[in-house]
């Protein structure tokens, strides 16, 4: 299974996909780039600059769009102007925050980077009152986060532990004990979760995004011919496509030559539908 070109960005940091339901588009950033991209049915790309680092965007529930710019949480418009701060996180490790998404019940989980040695990163769930609530500590580099179809297990990925993790929820939608999906040789990135329960997970330096069950069967691989390849998310009519972010900052000059589409979008129909994605602030 290959992917084609969607849009042919030379991103430096392609990260953070999610499918804009209401608007039928697919929201992405090029974080180093310091770029919002979106991409709608019709094949209309809009790229807007950006003031600030950003990791992640996503709808929230009255129309509105939300970032996770640094440490803030924050309202951002559509052409990029960042607005007001919802929350901010704890500076701990180096002061920067990575992946986000939202749970079930509208709640952003974002997490925490802190690649010393010392793990003072963690992972965080923020309601859209601004209260901030620390579900993980101990976390290297926190990215990919994603529910299962029924909202009652959260897997989650710290990219240096090598591991894909099940998250068991209590009744609140927050942890009450973990144990690994799978463990893998490649540095795991972004992940989604698919409506049949299984997962698809972006491997950084590995060139391909896996899908395993929910038992952790390795069960599909698509290979990306991308660089590095962080990201991804099901969009499209049906929620069939699965869209995967790449990037190009940090690749060798010999391998950017071997891999001139390292940084575009890529698409691919898999077959299965994914779950969708709920905006924030739901729960309010």
């Amino acid at each position: 299974m290959t992917p084609e070109i969607a849009v042919a960005t030379t991103s430096l940091l392609g990260e953070g996909p999610t499918w804009d339901a209401p608007r039928q588009r697919l929201l992405w950033l090029d974080v180093d780039g310091q770029e919002f991209h979106r991409l709608d049915t019709a094949g209309s790309h809009t790229v807007v600059p950006l003031e600030r680092r950003v990791s992640v965007v996503v709808p929230d529930v009255d129309g509105g769009l939300v970032a996770v710019a640094g440490l803030d949480i924050v309202r951002i418009d559509e052409s990029g102007r960042i607005g007001d701060t919802i929350a901010t996180l704890p500076p701990d490790g180096e002061g920067l925050a990575n992946d986000a998404r939202c749970d079930p019940v509208g709640r952003l989980w974002v997490g925490t980077v802190d690649r010393s040695g010392e793990k003072r990163g963690g992972l965080f769930c923020v309601s859209d009152d601004g209260s901030i609530e620390q579900v993980r500590g101990g976390i290297a580099l926190s990215n990919g986060v994603d529910w299962s179809p029924d909202g009652r297990t959260c897997y989650y990925v710290d990219s240096l532990a090598h591991c894909v993790e099940t998250i068991h929820l209590g009744a609140d939608g927050l942890p009450t004990h973990s144990e690994p999906l799978v463990n893998v040789d490649a540095i795991p990135d972004g992940l989604s979760v698919d409506a049949e329960g299984a997962v698809w997970v972006a491997l950084w330096d590995g060139g391909a995004v896996h899908r395993y069950t929910p038992d952790g069967r390795l069960d599909r691989v698509v290979d990306v011919p991308g660089g590095f390849i962080t990201s991804c998310a099901f969009g499209g009519p049906d929620l069939t496509t699965l869209f995967i972010t790449s990037a190009r900052g940090g690749l060798p000059d010999d391998q950017l030559q071997r891999q001139p589409n390292a940084g575009a979008l890529f698409a691919l129909d898999v077959g299965v539908a994914g779950r969708g994605y709920t905006p924030f602030g739901t729960a309010g």
